[in-house]
Formats: structure tokens, C-alpha cells, sequence
């Protein structure tokens, strides 16, 4: 193998062996692609107090499946539908999707029309499973993630997948 293909692998998120790991490689990259994105670790998330408001930028069907608590759906006018809910443009403000790609790109919107406070929640809802973080849904405790399909489900430990929404 060339050194130039092992360098296309490595980028590309090959090259790690774990979903933990090719999660970690994406969520490097994507800080360096959204540099003015800030992020906030699963760590950090799971310590504040009080919660900020949390945008969780997935499709209706990923946000049925589980969501993190406490969190809201992001409307296709996510600014609309802040400023509705009363959400001051210094506010704390956490997005998150499935990896962190589509909630990277609202957050810089956000930030564009003048949300001085969002942060991206680095590795988004599957770091926050990997690390164990609570899950619900409409029927409560959730256990898995919808992992949006089989190539991106990669980044999510196979045992954390989950397609339709369960619970009782």
C-alpha cells in the first residue's frame, strides 16, 4: 500500500478500527472543516446546570427512534422556531445529530444571524450512547440509536442500532 493510500484511508475513517474511534477521527475533522464552530464534549454536556437548549437536528424518524432528554426537534426554520420559544440570541444553545455533520452546519447558520452562544456537542448523539449517556422517546427510556443508515452506522457500535422506535 502506497503512503498516499494509507493517508486517503486515515481521512476517509478507515484506518480505525473501533466505531469509538472512527467517531473521534470524523469529530477531528469536522472541528477543523467548522473552525467557528465551538464544541462541547459528552462530558461537559452531561454536567451542565442548568441544561442549555438542546437542537437536535435529525429527521423525525432518527428523533422517534431516541433523542438525548430535555432535547427538541430542530424545525426546518431553526431560527424561527428559537425565537419562538423565547430563546435569546445569547443563550446557551447545544446541536446535535447523528455524528456531528448537519448540526455543524446549523450551528454556523445560528451563529450567522446572530446566536453568539451555540455549541456543537462533539461526536452527537453517538458518542453521547457510547458513553452511556440516558436515552428516550415517546415511550420513555430508550436504549438505541437510529443510525441514519448502514455506511454512517459504522460510527456507532452495532449493539446501539436501533430502526424503529421501542418502549412501553
Amino acid at each position: 500500500m502506497s503512503a498516499m493510500t494509507l493517508i486517503l484511508l486515515a481521512a476517509s475513517g478507515f484506518a480505525a478500527e473501533t466505531p469509538e474511534e472512527r467517531l473521534q477521527e470524523f469529530s477531528e475533522r469536522m472541528e477543523i472543516k467548522f473552525d467557528g464552530v465551538e464544541t462541547v464534549s459528552v462530558d461537559e454536556l452531561a454536567d451542565m446546570v442548568p441544561r442549555p437548549v438542546l437542537l437536535d437536528v435529525r429527521a423525525p424518524k432518527e428523533f422517534a427512534v431516541s433523542r438525548i432528554p430535555g432535547s427538541i426537534r430542530a424545525d426546518k426554520d431553526a431560527v424561527s422556531q428559537l425565537q419562538r420559544l423565547g430563546v435569546a440570541p445569547d443563550d446557551p444553545v447545544i446541536v446535535y445529530c447523528s455524528i456531528g455533520y448537519r448540526s455543524s452546519l446549523l450551528a454556523e447558520k445560528l451563529q450567522k444571524v446572530g446566536f453568539s452562544n451555540v455549541r456543537n456537542l462533539e461526536g452527537s448523539i453517538f458518542a453521547w450512547a457510547h458513553a452511556g449517556g440516558d436515552l428516550v422517546n415517546a415511550h420513555g427510556e430508550a436504549e438505541g440509536v437510529h443510525p441514519y443508515n448502514r455506511w454512517w452506522g459504522r460510527y456507532l457500535r452495532r449493539t446501539l442500532w436501533q430502526w424503529e422506535a421501542t418502549g412501553g
